[in-house]
């Protein structure tokens, strides 16, 4: 930020409806373009809040001793005061970024509760994700991040448990295929928590959302496979080998095509009608604890493959 010698910036927050201010606590500040005119817990004339981001320079411990010296006060505020007087206080409007400011148990409360809130509007989300998975991955996620554990380790467990899923399934018995369709299920949510935790604990990187997609992927063959076999094995009919097939292929082609589909479309269709990996393992699970293996792979095949020829259309006639 361009500043001059002598001169401090100061991060105001301009959205006057801001949910997270505490109105009886907040300091106010009155600013005119860049510049901070007037800053007190008590003004009534106000176009703003302190975040209390600051950068400074030298010059705040000269104010600082000046206000001691003829004012009795050593408070930020009334350094700011002094500069802002000098005309030596610029402001960078930083609204529409978190920030809340925790000085006691309620604000700390108040805080964690609109981070775990921000966790759950993720834009990629299909409706199973939305309404089912994500409000249990938050739930485990604020568990999680009390402890050292890192996102791809979440990742990875994810993974295994799917993994553990798809070697249930293809064992052959009821028991087997619904206690798999559990874990599938319960893989799905976990599924969720390792981006919750990356974020949560400044962590996100391009490496971990590659391999959470590269895990994904095998996850989802393994699982597919397994459910595939323990229908040909009960029923011995080569139609379930081609079906589960296509239901494999047709799940990764809908991954495959997800990122560019999505970039190319984003903003006109809506949330509610995207096709993922949620919905995928929410079959899966549906096959399992119904006895009906064959009949999710069915509609996996169909409703996969048919969003992936969607796509191709749609992002063709846009050209």
């Amino acid at each position: 930020f361009p500043r001059t010698d002598g001169e401090i910036i100061l991060g105001v927050d301009g959205n006057m409806g801001n949910s997270l201010i505490d109105m009886e606590d907040v300091t106010r500040v009155k600013t005119e373009g860049d510049k901070l005119r007037a800053i007190g817990k008590g003004l009534t004339d106000f176009n703003g809040f302190d975040t209390g981001i600051f950068l400074c320079t030298p010059s705040i411990f000269d104010a600082l001793e000046y206000c001691a010296k003829e004012y009795g006060d050593t408070s930020l505020s009334a350094a700011v005061r002094v500069l802002a007087r000098e005309d030596r206080v610029k402001t960078v409007d930083v609204s529409g970024y978190f920030v809340i400011d925790v000085d006691d148990p309620s604000a700390f409360k108040r805080a964690e509760n609109a981070l775990l809130a921000n966790l759950r509007d993720k834009p990629s989300d299909g409706p199973v994700s939305r309404h089912f998975n994500r409000p249990l991955s938050v739930g485990i996620s604020r568990l999680l991040v009390k402890y050292p554990v890192t996102p791809n380790q979440i990742s990875l467990f994810s993974f295994l448990c799917s993994m553990l899923a798809a070697g249930l399934f293809s064992v052959g018995s009821y028991a087997t295929l619904l206690l798999g369709g559990l874990l599938t299920q319960f893989a799905s949510v976990i599924d969720g928590c390792d981006g919750e935790v990356a974020r949560l604990k400044f962590q996100s990187s391009d490496y971990g959302g590659w391999l959470d997609a590269v895990l994904d992927r095998y996850a989802d063959a393994a699982l597919l496979f397994g459910l595939t076999w323990h229908a040909y094995t009960n029923d011995m009919d080569s139609l379930i080998l081609l079906t589960g097939f296509l239901a494999i292929t047709g799940s990764f082609m809908v991954s495959y095509t997800a990122d560019k589909y999505d970039n190319r479309m984003r903003g006109r269709w809506g949330k509610k009608l995207r096709v993922g990996r949620d919905l995928r393992l929410l079959l899966i699970f549906l096959g399992a604890l119904f006895n009906q293996p064959y009949l999710a792979l069915f509609v996996l095949a169909i409703v996969m493959n048919g969003e992936a020829i969607r796509r191709v259309i749609v992002c063709r006639d846009r050209g």
